[in-house]
């Protein structure tokens, strides 16, 4: 495989530092390669993003721009313009990034639906009296702003010794792969850049469905390819229960533990189709909107809604009541 470019390091997947394959097969051949790029225009997958202008010039002059947050709803300035526009790119105001902000975009957008009402931002998520939101980090700028709701759940992850639901110095820990919620019993879940570094990501899932009411919502980002069509596997679990490393180790910054948190799976398409299986109709956000503080070429969040049908048929089906035809 090639040595991507490191000029910009985004482009072609999210959450993930380095990025474009300029030598994959199939790739749209580009304007300055007259055979074949007619269909330029028409390929939607794999995803080949470039820097919009606006991009290129917060790159090169680092000016910070006017937006209203989604996250504490301010009119604010976006400042602190980094190298990697998802991990930078701060409200002057409440000092979210760009990532953060992607998250509460989303989450209001999924408020909104369950209660009729426009939500804008998180302040006014927090309002909510009747919805329960479980965020899988007690920590930043987005459990900032929900802390203070009746229905608001949080926790961390304080290692295999840890039990799910035991309280260490104040904050709750839960394994993903095993919570101790209770079935249908959180109307939306908040997960930012966590599940890769599951050993196994997927019974993750089944677990944020489980705890999931009909309907509900898991809204979450994970470094994904845009480009590829398989996860990509980077550590199995051997028979000892052993973490075994099959390519070179990659570990993302964690409050929690000083030598960061070990990514075992980077995912792509192979994803939705999984979690398809588990119950989960998921939609795929890629989000350019400036005035909000949203911008960069991996902007894509994930929303994941349990559906109730597919929950019941697994129901029957586990109880025997559904016929093998049916």
């Amino acid at each position: 495989m090639p040595k991507p470019p490191s000029m910009f390091p985004e482009h072609a997947m999210a959450g993930v530092e380095y990025v474009l394959y300029p030598d994959c097969p199939g790739r749209p051949l580009g304007r300055s390669n007259r055979m074949g790029n007619h269909l330029d225009a028409f390929v939607q997958y794999p995803i080949y993003p470039s820097l919009t202008w606006l991009e290129k010039a917060l790159l090169r002059t680092r000016m910070p721009w006017p937006a209203r947050c989604p996250v504490c709803g301010s009119t604010t300035l976006i400042t602190d313009v980094g190298r990697s526009l998802r991990e930078s790119c701060k409200c002057l105001r409440c000092k979210s990034t760009n990532r953060q902000r992607q998250i509460a975009y989303v989450v209001c957008g999924a408020v909104s639906r369950m209660t009729g009402t426009e939500i804008a931002s998180l302040k006014e998520v927090a309002e909510q009296q009747d919805l329960v939101i479980y965020n899988t980090e007690a920590g930043r700028q987005v459990h900032d702003r929900l802390a203070a709701m009746p229905g608001y759940l949080c926790s961390e992850y304080f290692g295999d010794a840890c039990t799910s639901g035991d309280v260490i110095g104040g904050r709750m820990h839960q394994d993903l792969m095993a919570l101790s919620f209770d079935d249908r019993s959180i109307d939306l879940v908040i997960s930012s850049d966590v599940l890769e570094h599951m050993p196994d990501p997927y019974r993750a899932h089944r677990e944020i469905h489980r705890v999931l009411k009909p309907g509900g919502t898991h809204v979450f980002t994970v470094p994904f390819y845009q480009t590829e069509f398989e996860d990509e596997d980077r550590t199995i679990t051997d028979i000892r229960g052993n973490t075994v490393f099959i390519k070179d180790p990659i570990y993302h910054g964690d409050p929690m533990r000083s030598e960061g948190a070990l990514v075992h799976k980077i995912f792509s398409l192979e994803m939705l189709v999984k979690l398809g299986k588990i119950g989960f109709r998921t939609n795929m956000y890629k989000i350019y909107k400036p005035s909000s503080g949203i911008l960069g070429p991996n902007a894509l969040v994930f929303e994941a809604v349990a559906q109730e049908a597919v929950t019941q048929r697994r129901e029957a089906l586990s109880q025997g009541k559904v016929g093998a035809a049916a």
